[in-house]
């Protein structure tokens, strides 16, 4: 079968969660000898538009780049390129017609064009969509506003402008959110409408399908399936004790804020230094004043920014750590990290929120906590570090996560479906 995929980025351009599925589902579809296409933006010239191809591991990728520089780079040309491109419209189209795969798989189609799942569709091509956050409900695909408040309604996409606007910090935004607000309006309509051009939604959680559903998509049109991570990969790495007796936490994941990072570091200033450490994986230089506000709260005798990790060493950090953390803000999908920490056998202490609390369950594989009270972070870890039989409770299928091999073979299903 000849399969393309789409995704807004892909490694070793961009490493997220999103992007290292993407990879993973790409590599082991070719294993079992499909043919692999990947069709994803990562800019590497001045150009209105450029397109370059290559192959990795067995998968050719057709690399397009469309950056906002000069007049492109006006905040309004800026958001319509988040959901709207023609120049990468026409490649598409072209790209489809020249390979004819047998299936169009969208993982994102943030920044590249919504428009590109009808283009694949009235070319008639089966798609399927995955959907890993609330973009096709959502321009920043979180639905948490500025000040950290989760965002319950739209208010005729007043909210919507609300956010955009709050990065300008000038009296005259309360004046423009009534102007600004028809196209968040307009967008979401047209992504919406473009979302439910696809034969199959996919969605790795629960949570994000009542979501959907509430906002008004047919519950028939979606399959629920977990994402499926390389087991092996991880479990390469032997479990070390810890040298110095220290419970060892972890967080892996971006620096920002809606990660709510800056709430387990805050927590960990009332941990004793002796009895347990804080690592923090991430890559400091994409959001340089949130690492620089970490850096100033943490305690530096039991708090350690150690940088960004490749992928592939996520496994030997693992084999090192005794909990991971995940003190995210935002409803999270389905994060990647927390069957990678199953997979080592390490449980997980997360946010209390959307689809985390379908992930982890609280006594069974890990434990839950308020999303941003660092004083009932601060207490979970100290009972954690102060009665470690509660971290070693946790074994067998409680831990067991979906593994890849499994997954895949769940998605070539619905790809004979769609296509037969």
């Amino acid at each position: 079968m000849k399969i393309l995929l789409v995704a807004h980025k892909y490694p070793p351009f961009s490493v997220g969660g999103t992007e290292v599925y993407s990879r993973n589902l790409a590599e082991e579809l070719a294993r079992r000898g499909n043919i692999v296409l990947v069709y994803f933006r990562s800019d590497f010239d001045h150009r209105p538009f450029a397109a370059r191809e290559e192959t990795l591991n067995n998968i050719r990728l057709h690399r397009v780049s469309a950056p906002l520089v000069g007049y492109r780079s006006l905040p309004p040309i800026e958001f319509y390129r988040t959901f709207l491109n023609p120049a990468i419209e026409r490649d598409f189209a072209n790209f489809l017609a020249r390979e004819r795969p047998d299936v169009v798989h969208f993982q994102h189609v943030m920044a590249l064009s919504a428009r590109l799942i009808p283009i694949a569709r009235r070319m008639d091509f089966p798609v399927v969509l995955t959907l890993h956050d609330y973009w096709f409900l959502c321009s920043n695909s979180q639905f948490i506003w500025p000040d950290a408040r989760i965002c319950r309604d739209k208010a005729l996409g007043l909210n919507c402008a609300r956010c955009a606007l709050a990065r300008i910090r000038s009296p005259l935004t309360r004046l423009l959110r009534p102007i600004v607000a028809p196209l968040f309006v307009i967008r979401d309509a047209l992504v919406r409408r473009s979302a439910l051009k696809a034969d199959c939604l996919i969605a790795p959680s629960r949570f994000l399908i009542e979501r959907y559903v509430r906002a008004g998509f047919p519950s028939e049109r979606f399959i629920y399936l977990e994402h499926g991570i390389d087991v092996e990969r991880i479990r390469r790495y032997p479990r070390r004790p810890s040298a110095d007796g220290r419970v060892r936490f972890t967080y892996l994941g971006a620096l920002a804020w809606q990660k709510g990072v800056h709430v387990v570091v805050e927590a960990f200033r009332g941990i004793p230094a002796e009895k347990a450490v804080l690592r923090i994986y991430g890559d400091p230089t994409v959001f340089p004043k949130y690492a620089a506000h970490l850096r100033q709260l943490a305690n530096p005798a039991n708090t350690f920014l150690e940088g960004p990790i490749p992928n592939e060493d996520v496994g030997r950090v693992l084999a090192e750590t005794d909990v991971v953390v995940v003190p995210s803000l935002w409803y999270e999908n389905s994060p990647v990290v927390i069957q990678e920490a199953f997979a080592a056998g390490v449980p997980v202490m997360a946010s209390s929120l959307g689809a985390l609390t379908e992930k982890v369950q609280h006594g069974i594989n890990g434990w839950l906590c308020p999303p941003g009270d660092s004083d009932s972070w601060r207490k979970s870890l100290l009972m954690v570090v102060e009665h470690p039989e509660q971290r070693y409770s946790f074994c067998g299928e409680s831990l067991r996560p979906v593994t890849l091999h499994e997954h895949v073979t769940l998605v070539e299903d619905i790809y004979k479906a769609i296509s037969s």
